[in-house]
C-alpha cells in the first residue's frame, strides 16, 4: 500500500477546514497570517496556500494582506447552496441513468446505505451521506461535475454539522429511508421518481434548517431581553 504524505498546506487546510465545520472557528470571524504562522509553526506560504484552498471551497469569503474572513451564514445563504446542489445531483443521476449500468449503480448505493445506518449520529455519517450523492456524480462521467459537486458539499456539510445538532437523528433517519427508495427508483429504471425522490430529500433538509434558524433567532432574541 502506497503511504500518501501530506504537505504542509494540506495538513493546515484539513485543521482549519475542519474547525470551520465544527464551528472552533467562527462564522465571519477573521483568521489573521501571523497567528497561524505562530501556532503551526511554519512560514507564510503553506499558511496562503491553505486559505487559498479555503476560498476555493467557498469557506472563505475575503483574503487580504493580514489574513482571510471566514463565511457568515445566513439563512439565504443555505437555500441557494441546496438548490444548486439539488441541481447539480439531478444533473449527476440524469447523466447516470444514460452512461452507466443501473443495477451496478444500484448496488454500490445500497452499499453506502448500509454504511449509513450503522453511522447515524457520528461523523462517519456525513461521509457517507456524501458518497452516496457521489455515486450517480462519479457515473455521469462528468469531471467538472464532480468538482462543482465537492465544492458545494462542503458548504452544505458546514450548515449541517452547525445547525443540525438537535434535529440531527430525525435528519439522518429520514435521509436514510429516501436514499433507499432513490437506489430502488433507479435500479427499476424510473429516472422521474429518482428525480421526485431527490428533490423531497434537498427541501426536506431546507425545511429543517429554516426551523433550527428560526429557533436560533428566538433564543437570541429571548436573551436579548432577559440580560
Amino acid at each position: 500500500m502506497a503511504i500518501i504524505k501530506k504537505s504542509l498546506s494540506d495538513q493546515i487546510y484539513d485543521e482549519l477546514k475542519m474547525e470551520i465545520i465544527t464551528k472552533k472557528i467562527l462564522f465571519g470571524s477573521k483568521i489573521v497570517n501571523r497567528n497561524l504562522q505562530e501556532r503551526f509553526q511554519v512560514s507564510s506560504s503553506p499558511i496562503r496556500d491553505a486559505i487559498n484552498r479555503l476560498y476555493a471551497d467557498g469557506l472563505i469569503q475575503s483574503i487580504d494582506n493580514t489574513g482571510a474572513l471566514v463565511v457568515n451564514f445566513d439563512v439565504d445563504f443555505y437555500v441557494e447552496v441546496n438548490e444548486i446542489l439539488l441541481g447539480i445531483t439531478n444533473t449527476g443521476i440524469k447523466l447516470a441513468f444514460q452512461k452507466s449500468d443501473h443495477k451496478e449503480v444500484a448496488d454500490i448505493l445500497k452499499e453506502y446505505i448500509s454504511l449509513q445506518k450503522k453511522s447515524i449520529g457520528t461523523e462517519k455519517y456525513f461521509e457517507y451521506d456524501y458518497e452516496f450523492h457521489k455515486v450517480f456524480i462519479v457515473f455521469s462521467k462528468n469531471s467538472r461535475l464532480k468538482k462543482l459537486y465537492k465544492k458545494f458539499n462542503v458548504l452544505h456539510e458546514v450548515l449541517l454539522r452547525g445547525y443540525y445538532e438537535k434535529e440531527v437523528f430525525k435528519m439522518q433517519e429520514h435521509s436514510i429511508e429516501i436514499h433507499e427508495k432513490m437506489a430502488e427508483a433507479f435500479s427499476e429504471n424510473d429516472l422521474e421518481e429518482c428525480f421526485r425522490l431527490n428533490e423531497e430529500h434537498y427541501k426536506k433538509a431546507e425545511e429543517l434548517f429554516k426551523e433550527v434558524f428560526l429557533r436560533i433567532g428566538e433564543e437570541a432574541i429571548k436573551t436579548t431581553i432577559d440580560d
